[in-house]
């Protein structure tokens, strides 16, 4: 659709600090991920079942680097966030680690030296906690990925590619 479509990126943290009890194997999240591998194998997109022990327990940590990453440029981000989604889902990578984030975001070519200054200095996490606000009290989001389109219509969950479409060419 090119240059007629523009998607606002907004940070949304399913927990505000961190839980030791979140699981993988054996929950919903494990279902989830079977669904979506589903719905995206035609794509060449492939989900990992989580191997690990150490499930990602948040999200505030990846949502802080990609504000950070935002301050370099829309191209920055672009190249982060699929790069985050790719780690997470496909490369079992815990984003939630610092450490093992903080090699995603070098991967992508981001100028760590102005990375960590942000990073440091707290920003994100307001800006962050801005979005959730905002997702939470204006625009009454409870889940994610949670859509909205312009003129109002929102899109709830595992939808696919053609309900997505449909609802942008409706506008």
């Amino acid at each position: 659709m090119g240059d007629d479509l523009v998607i606002q990126w907004k940070a949304f943290p399913l927990r505000p600090e961190p839980d030791p009890s979140v699981a993988f194997k054996g929950t919903h999240r494990e279902e989830g991920w079977r669904r979506c591998g589903a719905m995206a194998a035609s794509d060449g997109i492939t989900f990992t079942p989580w191997p690990r022990d150490d499930y990602p327990n948040w999200s505030q940590p990846a949502l802080e680097a990609a504000k950070c990453v935002e301050l370099q440029g829309a191209e920055a981000f672009d190249r982060l966030h699929l790069h985050l989604y790719a780690a997470f889902f496909s490369r079992s990578i815990n984003i939630a680690k610092p450490d093992e984030l903080m090699s995603v975001v070098k991967e992508t070519g981001a100028d760590m030296t102005r990375f960590l200054r942000d990073w440091e200095s707290g920003a994100a996490r307001d800006a962050v906690a801005r979005d959730y606000e905002e997702a939470v009290t204006r625009d009454r989001v409870r889940a994610i990925p949670t859509i909205i389109v312009e003129g109002g219509r929102r899109l709830t969950g595992l939808v696919d590619l053609p309900t997505y479409r449909k609802a942008i060419e409706d506008v």
